[in-house]
């Protein structure tokens, strides 16, 4: 298979690293401008992302090459990871590395909530997930999350700390929650560059209609995704009300 002779014939040289999200690496790699092949490999799996100058341009794995490739590539879990020297290859890919991280992790959550049992009631609360357990008892975090379960705009909602770590979470996986944090240091770098003020709430929209709302607010930052019949203003004011009410939501 010609995709696989080609990977076949870059041998990861460099160093490797394991322990960290491919996400998270990849990011490092853009803001450090860096040219270089990364080779991924997860399982049985072997991938290749090709940088140029801190901008992905291509991708291949075993099956696909281009974006469908780097979609398949990010999502891919306990990976290892080493760097190579960069090769020549046309940029094939032209969206940037945050859009299709972003993608690809909506993509994770279309795709298990689909394998979740059907027939389930819509009134039923979200199953939340806390990833920092000492969370789960903590009043400063038990409010916002019973008010995110709480909103029926809501598919899902990502809490994290100051420190940018997820804290719960109703997603099928916290990943969504690393990208969060590389808009909100975006947005920043990119107030300060044009000397703004920080920006109340960031919206993005997604390529099925829906859209992506991130509140960053004193001490926590909320991230919600919501369906395209519901205004991101709307349900940002409706969570910033119910969040500084003194009386129990």
């Amino acid at each position: 298979m010609a995709k696989s002779t080609e990977a076949d014939q870059q041998k990861g040289g460099g160093a490797s690293y394991n322990g960290i999200s491919i996400g998270s690496f990849l990011q490092m790699l853009e803001q450090e401008k860096s040219s270089c092949t990364v080779r991924v490999q997860s399982g049985n799996n072997i991938g290749f992302l090709f940088f140029t100058d801190g901008n992905l341009i291509d991708a291949i794995d075993d099956n696909t090459t281009g974006i469908e490739a780097a979609y398949s590539i990010v999502a891919w879990e306990k990976t290892e990871i080493s760097l190579d020297a960069p090769v020549e290859r046309k940029k094939v890919i032209e969206y940037p590395l945050g859009y299709i991280l972003l993608n690809s992790a909506r993509q994770q959550d279309e795709q298990q909530d689909n394998e979740a049992p059907s027939g389930v009631a819509t009134a039923v609360l979200p199953s939340i997930t806390y990833v920092l357990k000492d969370a789960e008892d903590d009043p400063d975090f038990q409010k916002p999350v019973r008010i995110l379960s709480s909103i029926p705009a809501i598919r899902h909602f990502y809490l994290l700390n100051k420190a940018g770590k997820v804290v719960a979470h109703s997603g099928p996986s916290a990943a969504m929650g690393e990208l969060v944090v590389y808009f909100i240091i975006t947005s920043n770098n990119l107030r300060k560059a044009l000397k703004t003020k920080s920006p109340r709430r960031i919206v993005l929209q997604l390529t099925d209609g829906t859209s992506l709302l991130i509140l960053p607010l004193s001490g926590k930052i909320i991230a919600i995704t919501l369906d395209s019949d519901y205004s991101a203003d709307e349900i940002a004011n409706q969570v910033r009300s119910k969040l500084l009410a003194k009386s129990p939501a």
